[in-house]
């Protein structure tokens, strides 16, 4: 399901996959960037670069995060070619070999492939519509002691759900109490068009380390992410990324930069946001016209997190749905609990067509007769 979602042009209808159609994306403005950067000067051709990152990007890298609350230093910013690198490279320093991490429940599905990797042992809380059960979260700190915390502050993946002022406020005073650093994937943040403050800015990197990136909003090609660390942590993220030949492309941070800068991001940014917000609109109403219970209210992003009606198996659903082309998220991709057989997760931007509604319509109807 998950390599058939990256496929293109098939003629399948895909409100399973995990990124925007191109059709929203501002392509014309991404090839003005790009000709514009390979004709600069600035342009090092044949030179590598700065293990930190293009430290003009950097620079306007911490202009956007002073607006979002989060003043940092340069020497705090290191560049990543994707967040999955930056979460592997910060689990790689904070980690023990065999140390706990725990993460929300559901969650993206490859923070569990890439913690095997590391032999973490792995702790699972509930995130619900008011957030994590905070006496379920202190009960797991208290009796396995994670050292990490992994989590997406604002509109999470896959239930859309973003930590109110109060609730960021308890988790902050939760993991600090018990020693608990928090890695906070912020790669879907400036998809939401009121966003409340993120953990990174209520805590600061001592206590909660930052990452965030462009794929989901430019494009899946602009493989240019960074991560914003307490200072020590930060230098030595800089020599991992050195010496384990992660160097990221000058010219996709050149590029970024004069986006960033000229303000065709920001514009573009705006832009997607406020057309995600519609169209998650007109299919939270077809997913419960359809039969299903929306836990969570839509509040902008990606993705509407929907329980199947009684009976309905998810995961058989999206292999039938495989069949006849309609490409679906079961909610085991997202987590290893049996309840969540019955959920199942919708990308807004690739369901909101009458097509993706009849079919899945059908296919449930289908379903629930034959149960």
């Amino acid at each position: 399901m998950l390599r058939r979602s990256l496929l293109v042009d098939n003629g399948e209808l895909r409100p399973g996959c995990g990124h925007l159609p191109e059709s929203w994306l501002d392509t014309d403005a991404f090839r003005q960037a790009m000709r514009a950067t390979v004709r600069s000067p600035l342009l090092r051709v044949s030179a590598y670069g700065s293990p930190a990152g293009y430290l003009p990007l950097r620079e306007a890298l911490q202009k956007k995060l002073s607006e979002q609350g989060m003043p940092v230093h340069l020497e705090q910013i290191v560049t990543t070619s994707n967040t999955v690198q930056g979460i592997d490279m910060l689990l790689r320093l904070l980690l023990r070999q065999g140390g706990t991490v725990l993460l929300d429940d559901p969650c993206y599905f490859n923070f569990h492939a890439n913690l095997a990797l590391h032999g973490a042992q792995v702790v699972t809380v509930e995130r619900g519509a008011e957030g994590p059960d905070f006496d379920r979260f202190q009960a797991v700190l208290a009796k396995h002691r994670p050292s990490v915390y992994l989590s997406c502050g604002l509109l999470h993946n896959p239930t859309g759900h973003s930590f109110t002022p109060a609730q960021a406020f308890r988790l902050l005073q939760l993991c600090k109490e018990y020693g608990c650093h928090i890695i906070e994937d912020d790669l879907y943040g400036d998809l939401h068009s009121n966003p409340p403050p993120r953990l990174a800015a209520l805590a600061g990197a001592e206590h909660v380390s930052y990452l965030s990136g462009f794929s989901k909003i430019l494009s899946a090609n602009t493989r240019v992410s960074y991560v914003i660390a307490a200072p020590q942590l930060a230098a030595k993220l800089s020599h991992l990324k050195l010496m384990s030949g992660g160097g990221t492309s000058e010219l996709l941070e050149q590029l970024l930069c004069r986006m960033l800068n000229e303000g065709s991001y920001g514009k573009h940014r705006k832009r997607i946001a406020e057309r995600l917000l519609e169209s998650g609109g007109r299919v939270f109403a077809w997913l419960k016209r359809a039969g299903c219970i929306l836990p969570f209210p839509f509040t902008g992003g990606m993705f509407i997190w929907a329980k199947l009606p009684a009976g309905v198996n998810s995961e058989m659903l999206a292999r039938e749905g495989m069949k006849q082309g309609l490409l679906l998220a079961p909610g085991a991709l997202f987590s290893r609990q049996p309840h969540t057989e019955q959920y199942m997760r919708f990308n807004v931007a690739f369901s909101d067509a009458a097509a993706v509604e009849q079919a899945f319509s059908a296919l449930l109807k289908q379903c629930l007769l034959s149960v």
